[in-house]
């Protein structure tokens, strides 16, 4: 028997699809012909165990127990996870060879892995098979190459050790922070997090810059200059005389000095120093991943990187019109070129012979190769693009079709040519009365739109907003073609005065964007270095969700289309050490994650570190902290157990009761399960797992 484990049931079902019949279709599972049966988790089916789940003293919040280290790692059942568990179990332990389908990264990996392992199967070998998208064709080929699952042990791994270290570090500095500031008079939890806690400090770091910022002129030279009749403008560039006027992003400050340039440039003679005109081909946008994508439906729609994430993923599964869109990739595989006809009539079949894109259909041309298909570049999974498959657009959301027409933009503007154009730069030197000057002058001719032109066929863009897409040297007549030593005249000269201006607020979407390039924010080159060539804060999969979180916990708030910091989240920054609030750390665990995907560093090594790391902040503790005012003022005091009515004949009513978790203030609230009612906390989704059995209508006592 071949029994196929996919992690979510539209896997298994794709999969199913393209197996030999007859088939039997059950609400866990699929059994197919030649011994073949297909079952699913949904999602994470084991969760990490809570640190009283290995010693029940642990349920109470105390300096003396940190920091808590299992010595031995466990994972648990999550709630409603029994019955699909139990299907896995019943047929792994029957079966032949084990075909494991988790999502093609690293957390697809150790989903699957971890159910297998907590099952226990023995010598059965196990394969891998990679799926990013669901239609049948690309099943069927994924089918055709199942390699060893060992080879993919540096994953499961890597996901392993980010779960692991995430605990170590986030319960006991949750703890370690709460318990602090509670000696100190604050009630209430003080949240930390590896990644959410750095995101927090980027926008409370940036609304501070911009409530402290105060603007100040700086002044620029712009002369019109002459050369054999033809008339062109030129820009002074700043020398070493003027460095005492600068100010430290180089802008000259001095009104009076920049006046005095601009006079004895006036009338001046100078000589061409140097012209380089050179042309430049600029290729299209490669195609999304899933943080580019967030970031751009932000920009346009609106919608949150959840929402977004939500849809694609509703794209991907439900009517399989996407690849996997978990993606952080930008690239595709050779072998994708070779679909691209049949991409591209989907795409025409989905949106529709009236849709806006329907022009850009016709003009792709299949034959072309843009950078994007390079298989050294594709990771785990590839990029976002859509599939072979065609829906008539009626069956979709507004939010789908949208998402679904960005991608199909992204994607059809591969097929185009570059934007070519002609760049030239003249430098120009002035001798004046107090020494020499320099000019110089830039533009950029555009000699053929190509792919640009097609850059607005997705959404109707305000005549501003283009405007802003030019650089400042684009257009306007032509310059002169120029040789060094030629003489030139300065026949005017003059002052611009301007302001400079306040960093912008974050949006979501630059918020995501610099979540993902947070290096440009770290001074330190090597944590620098290493965050640019990692994701950065979080994973594409895990931005959306940090974000989503912040929101809940009142330490950011959206006005209108910015981000701010809540006066809660600013003091949460102020009451915590400042390494906890950058991104340095998250540097350094990204690098040693991909190493031990790549076989590099083992994980024992890595957990031995953070384990070191976290030790040292406890016994270090937080003394000597001053807890703001305003953490104490907007805390949200304990609720007490409250009763609901619901109208109608009779009277229903239901009973709460505050959950005992230390720190935890959610409700516990009475549900009824396959084994009959049990009490859960209302705070499972950010983390509570509380859960004790009905006694007579009422929480049983922890035991």
């Amino acid at each position: 028997m071949r029994v196929f484990v996919a992690e979510k049931p539209s896997l298994g079902r794709a999969i199913a699809a393209v197996l030999p019949g007859p088939q039997e279709r059950h609400k866990t599972h699929i059994i197919s012909g030649e011994g073949n049966v297909v079952v699913w988790c949904a999602g994470h089916l084991l969760a990490q165990c809570m640190p009283e789940d290995y010693n029940p003293a642990h349920e109470k919040w105390t300096l003396e127990h940190l920091p808590i280290v299992p010595t031995d790692w466990r994972l648990k059942l999550t709630p409603k996870a029994r019955e699909l568990y139990n299907t896995i179990k019943r047929y792994v332990k029957q079966a032949a060879v084990i075909i494991h389908a988790g999502d093609p990264d690293r957390e697809g990996q150790w989903v699957v892995d971890s159910v297998l392992e907590q099952i226990g199967i023995g010598n059965t070998p196990v394969k891998r098979v990679l799926i990013s998208d669901l239609n049948p064709p690309a099943v069927r080929k994924a089918l055709r190459a199942m390699p060893d699952n060992a080879h993919y042990r540096g994953l499961r791994d890597a996901a392993v050790g980010r779960a692991r270290a995430d605990w170590l570090y986030g319960l006991n500095l949750t703890r370690l922070y709460t318990l602090q500031g509670r000696s100190a008079g604050l009630s209430g939890v003080l949240s930390v997090g590896r990644v959410q806690t750095p995101v927090l400090g980027l926008v409370v770091r940036r609304d501070r810059e911009i409530a402290n910022f105060q603007a100040h002129p700086f002044y620029t030279v712009e002369a019109n200059v002459t050369a054999h009749g033809t008339d062109f403008t030129a820009r002074w560039q700043p020398g070493e005389r003027a460095e005492p006027y600068l100010d430290p992003d180089g802008r000259v400050i001095d009104k009076a000095y920049a006046q005095s340039v601009a006079t004895v440039l006036t009338g001046q003679p100078g000589q061409v120093i140097a012209c380089v005109s050179k042309p430049e081909k600029i290729p299209p946008p490669l195609p999304f991943s899933l943080p580019e994508l967030q970031k751009l439906a932000a920009k346009l729609k609106g919608l949150s990187p959840r929402r977004t994430l939500d849809v694609a993923q509703s794209l991907y599964e439900q009517h399989q019109l996407l690849t996997y869109p978990r993606s952080d990739s930008l690239y595709l595989p050779q072998d994708h070129h070779a679909e691209a006809s049949e991409v591209r009539e989907a795409i025409a079949q989905t949106l529709g012979r009236d849709h806006h894109l329907a022009p850009l259909t016709d003009a792709a041309d299949l034959t072309r190769h843009s950078r994007c298909w390079n298989d050294s570049k594709v990771t785990a999974h590839h990029a976002i693009i859509p599939t072979t498959r065609a829906l008539f657009s009626a069956n979709l959301s507004p939010d789908e079709h949208f998402i679904y027409s960005l991608v199909a933009h992204r994607y059809l503007l591969q097929f185009l040519p570059p934007r070519e154009l002609q760049k030239t730069v003249v430098d120009i030197g002035v001798p004046t009365s107090v020494g020499d000057e320099r000019l110089q002058a830039k533009q950029a001719l555009e000699i053929n739109a190509g792919w640009y032109a097609w850059r607005y066929a997705l959404v109707v863009v305000d005549v501003a907003d283009k405007a802003t897409d030019e650089p400042e040297e684009e257009g306007g007549a032509p310059l002169p073609t120029l040789k060094p030593g030629q003489r030139i005249e300065v026949t005017d000269a003059h002052l611009q005065e301007k302001m400079t201006s306040p960093p912008k607020p974050f949006t979501e979407a630059t918020l995501l964007d610099a979540m993902t390039g947070v290096a440009r924010f770290v001074e330190d080159p090597l944590i620098r270095r290493v965050l640019r060539d990692t994701d950065g804060l979080g994973t594409p999969a895990t931005q959306a969700t940090i974000l989503e979180t912040l929101f809940k916990r009142d330490y950011l708030e959206k006005q209108r289309m910015t981000v701010v910091s809540t006066d809660l989240g600013k003091a949460l920054i102020d009451a915590l050490p400042e390494f906890v609030t950058l991104p340095d750390m998250t540097a350094l665990w990204e690098l040693n994650l991909h190493q031990i995907v790549e076989g590099d560093e083992a994980l024992a090594h890595f957990m031995s570190s953070i384990q070191g790391h976290v030790e040292g902040l406890v016994e270090e503790g937080a003394g000597g902290w001053v807890i703001p005012e305003a953490l104490k003022r907007n805390r949200t005091p304990p609720r007490k157990a409250t009763r609901k009515r619901t109208s109608g004949k009779g009277t229903k009513t239901t009973t709460t009761h505050l959950c005992s978790r230390e720190g935890c203030n959610g409700q516990l609230r009475r549900i009824k399960g396959k084994h009959g009612f049990f009490w859960g906390c209302s705070n499972y989704k950010v983390g509570c797992r509380e859960t004790r059995k009905d006694g007579r209508g009422k929480p049983a006592p922890a035991l």
